[in-house]
C-alpha cells in the first residue's frame, strides 16, 4: 500500500517573538486543525525556510521591500503560494495607505493579502495593480487574544483588594534613537518613504518630536510617582532601547522605585488585560486595544507631530496636555470609566479600522489559507538548487543550537565594543524567534482549550 501523502505545509514567518509569535502560534493551531502543518520561522529565515520545510504557502508581513518582492517572483515560479499578513494595517492617511497598497512595489507576486479593514482592501483593488490577487479582510488576528478562550494564555492572577490600581504607559517613541545616532542610519531607516509619501518628508523633524516626547514623557511618569496613589507599569515600544528608562528608573528614590515596573519582554495583551487604566503617547494602537478589553484609556499629547499623530483615533480617548493634571485625569476614569460619547466613537472605529474584533480572526484566516491549499498542486522543487541545499544545512545548524537562521555568535561581542555601528542588527537578532520558544508557546496555546475555570475578561464585544 502506498504511502499516504504528507500534509501540505504552511511556513509563518514571524517578525517579532514579543508582539508576533502568539497570534502565529494560534494560527498555526487552527491551521493544524485543517490538516496543515505550520512552521514558525523568524523574517530573516525567508529563504532558508524554502528548502528546509518545502512549503506550499509562505506567510510575509509585508512584501514591500525589494529583495522580498523578488523572492516572492521565485516562489511564483516554483508554484509557492504567497499571503501577506501585516503586522500594521491602519493606514490613516491616505498617501500612505497607498503606498502600502502596491503603487510603489507592483513587481511583488502575491497570491492572497489579509486585510484589517474594508479600507485597505479597497486601495489594494485600486492600486495593487496585481488582477491575481485574492484580497480578504479578516480583522486583526492578534486581536484574538482579547477573547476566550485565547485571553487565557495571558491572564492575571487575582489582585488583592488593598493593590494600587495598575496604569500601564505605553511609550511610542519608536525613531527616537536616531537622533543620537549617526545621521546616515536614520536616513536608512527613511530611505523607502521619504521622496514617495509626503509626510515623511521632513523626516528629522520627525525623529527630533520622538526624541522630545521621550524627554516629555518621563515628567508624566513623575506627576503619577508623587500622586503615591498608583502600581505604575512602564512598556516602551519595541523598536525603542529601554535603557534610557531604566537610567530614569535606577535615579529614582527607593520608596518611588518600588512601585514602578518597566516592562519590555512581555506580550502587550497581557499588560493591558492586566491593568486599569492605559495611557498612551499620542497615536498607539495600544489605545485601540484597550477599547477592545474595556480599559479606560487616557492620550497624552506631547510634539503632536504629523508624522505619529492623527486626530481620528485621538478622538477616541481622554486627552492629557500637562504632567500636573494626569493623576485627576486617571482618577477620574477609574472613578467613572470613559464617557459615552467616546465609547460609541471606539466602537465605530474599530468598526471601520479593525472589521469589529469577535476573537475569530485567525480562525477565518486559517479556513482561507485551507481552501487555497486545496486548490494548489504540489510546487516544482526540482528548481532547488545548491544554495537552497546550503541555506537548509544552515536553517538545520542554527536548529540545533536553538538559535535564530540569522545568528551571529560574534555580534555580542562585536556590539559591545561598537554599540552605535551593531545596534539594529543586535535588535534584530534579539526579537527573533528561537526554536524552543516556538515549542514553549505553541504548547501554551494548545493549553487555552483544554478545560480549566474560566478567567474574567472583560472584552469590548461583550460590554
Amino acid at each position: 500500500m502506498p504511502a499516504a501523502a504528507p500534509n501540505p505545509s504552511v511556513v509563518l514567518l514571524v517578525d517579532s517573538k514579543v508582539r508576533d509569535l502568539p497570534v502565529a502560534a494560534l494560527l498555526a493551531h487552527h491551521l493544524e486543525q485543517q490538516g496543515i502543518t505550520a512552521h514558525l520561522e523568524p523574517l530573516e529565515a525567508y529563504q532558508g525556510a524554502l528548502a528546509a520545510h518545502r512549503p506550499r504557502m509562505m506567510v510575509f508581513n509585508h512584501l514591500t521591500a525589494s529583495h522580498l518582492a523578488a523572492y516572492s517572483q521565485r516562489l511564483h515560479q516554483m508554484g509557492v503560494l504567497t499571503a501577506v499578513l501585516p503586522n500594521e494595517g491602519i493606514f490613516y492617511d491616505y498617501d500612505d495607505l497607498i503606498f502600502n497598497s502596491g503603487r510603489y512595489h507592483t513587481h511583488a507576486h502575491i497570491d492572497c493579502f489579509f486585510c484589517w479593514n474594508h479600507v485597505h482592501a479597497r486601495a489594494l483593488q485600486e492600486h495593487g495593480g496585481q488582477a491575481h490577487t485574492r484580497i480578504e479582510v479578516i480583522g486583526v488576528p492578534r486581536f484574538d487574544f482579547y477573547f476566550q478562550p485565547w485571553s487565557r494564555l495571558f491572564a492575571s492572577p487575582p489582585r488583592e483588594k488593598e493593590d494600587r490600581p495598575v496604569v500601564l504607559l505605553c511609550t511610542n517613541f519608536a525613531t527616537a534613537h536616531f537622533w543620537e545616532l549617526p545621521r546616515s542610519e536614520g536616513d536608512k531607516f527613511f530611505a523607502a518613504w521619504k521622496d514617495r509619501i509626503p509626510r515623511y518628508r521632513n523626516y528629522w523633524q520627525s525623529i527630533e518630536a520622538h526624541f522630545k516626547g521621550r524627554q516629555k514623557v518621563l515628567n508624566f511618569l513623575q506627576a503619577l510617582l508623587d500622586a503615591d496613589r498608583y502600581q505604575l507599569v512602564l512598556r516602551p515600544h519595541p523598536r525603542e532601547d529601554a535603557m534610557f528608562y531604566q537610567r530614569w528608573l535606577s535615579a529614582l528614590p527607593a520608596a518611588q522605585r518600588r512601585y514602578v515596573r518597566l516592562d519590555a519582554q512581555s506580550n502587550i495583551t497581557s499588560l493591558i488585560l492586566g491593568c486599569d487604566v492605559e495611557i498612551s503617547c499620542e497615536t498607539c494602537t495600544t489605545a485601540l486595544e484597550s477599547w477592545i478589553a474595556g480599559k479606560p484609556t487616557i492620550e497624552l499629547l506631547l510634539e503632536q507631530d504629523p508624522l505619529w499623530y492623527y486626530e481620528e483615533p485621538s478622538a477616541c480617548n481622554v486627552h492629557c496636555a500637562r504632567p500636573e493634571a494626569l493623576p485627576a485625569l486617571v482618577e477620574q476614569v477609574l472613578q467613572n470609566g470613559m464617557p459615552l460619547d467616546l465609547r460609541e466613537k471606539q466602537r465605530a472605529h474599530l468598526a471601520r479600522w479593525c472589521h469589529t474584533p469577535d476573537g475569530h480572526s485567525a480562525e477565518k484566516m486559517a479556513a482561507l489559507i485551507a481552501d487555497m491549499l486545496a486548490r494548489t498542486p504540489e510546487p516544482d522543487w526540482s528548481q532547488l538548487n545548491w544554495t537552497d541545499r546550503r541555506r537548509h544545512w544552515k536553517w538545520q545548524l542554527t536548529h540545533l543550537v536553538d538559535q535564530p537562521y540569522h545568528y551571529d555568535p560574534s555580534l555580542a561581542a562585536k556590539h559591545w565594543f561598537w554599540p552605535a555601528r551593531y545596534r539594529i542588527k543586535h535588535l534584530s537578532q534579539r526579537k527573533a524567534i528561537r526554536p524552543s520558544e516556538v515549542q514553549a508557546m505553541r504548547r501554551q496555546i494548545e493549553a487555552c482549550v483544554l478545560p480549566q475555570p474560566a478567567t474574567l475578561t472583560t472584552a469590548y464585544a461583550h460590554s
